[in-house]
């Protein structure tokens, strides 16, 4: 039985596409409003580009993927690609956290956009573009090296086809129909799915490693093994998540006492 599952593929590809896709219409509603439209051309060459690229990494990760499972045990390589997987989420989570006020969010796109303009480098919105989707497309490579071991073919691409058709949908809504996200609750439904994502990532590689005879298994009676989670009864596994929790309340209260006394400064 697998620790993960169609739905875990899809979030991935959903969380690294919908994130590079706000980057794609921050960079096409600014460029509307400062009446250069005619430039929007840069920013989807850039995104095709950095798709491409992005394809292109994932096939040369599977051939390369493919030599490793030869000389390397599942369980092994399984362990190590998750907890890398699993650092890189967090990285990600913290980029996010700081991001978290949507003033700052919006300025850093903005000023990114605007240089360009004013510096007449007009190919440094395609560099943005391409930096944006490429970028997440490599993070996706990167975890899906993590599950693909332990995960079906079938289950794998259902999930891949799931994630594609649900950021289809929220493309035309953004792009198309002009829906607008509410950034606040988009980047506060990443952080979760990241850290959901995250502490599995992080139990199953260190599970993976047990099985592997690479750490030892000191058993915890009375607690239950919840493998959709990531969640395993022994205390090498138990206590890097209780302390990823630890990190990830601390990290909330901070943000939440910010908020509070920037809230009573402005009364």
């Amino acid at each position: 039985m697998s620790d993960y599952t169609a739905l875990d593929a899809a979030s991935i590809l959903l969380r690294e596409g919908l994130e590079a896709l706000l980057v794609l219409v921050a960079l096409l509603a600014f460029l509307g409003k400062s009446g250069q439209s005619t430039q929007k051309r840069w920013v989807w060459m850039g995104g095709a580009v950095g798709l491409l690229a992005a394809v292109l990494l994932g096939l040369l990760v599977k051939l390369f993927f493919q030599q490793m499972l030869t000389h390397t045990r599942q369980e092994v390589l399984e362990g190590i690609t998750g907890l890398v997987a699993a650092g890189l989420l967090f990285s990600i989570s913290f980029w996010l956290h700081r991001r978290a006020a949507i003033a700052s969010w919006q300025a850093f796109v903005q000023e990114q956009a605007h240089a360009a303009l004013v510096s007449g480098q007009v190919f440094s919105l395609a560099f943005l573009a391409f930096t944006a989707v490429f970028r997440e497309g490599a993070e996706t490579v990167l975890f899906y090296m993590g599950l693909a071991p332990s995960l079906s073919a079938a289950d794998f691409w259902a999930g891949v086809g799931l994630g594609s058709l649900a950021l289809m949908v929220v493309a035309v809504l953004l792009l198309q129909v002009g829906m607008k996200l509410p950034l606040r609750a988009f980047f506060r439904g990443l952080s979760l799915l990241i850290f959901y994502l995250g502490f599995k990532f992080l139990g199953s590689g260190l599970h993976a490693l047990q099985m592997a005879d690479w750490l030892p298994i000191t058993p915890l009676a009375g607690i239950p093994k919840l493998r959709w989670l990531g969640f395993y009864p022994t205390w090498q596994t138990l206590l890097p998540q209780m302390v990823l929790i630890g990190v990830a309340l601390a990290l909330g209260v901070r943000q939440w006492l910010r908020t509070h006394i920037a809230q009573e400064l402005s009364q």
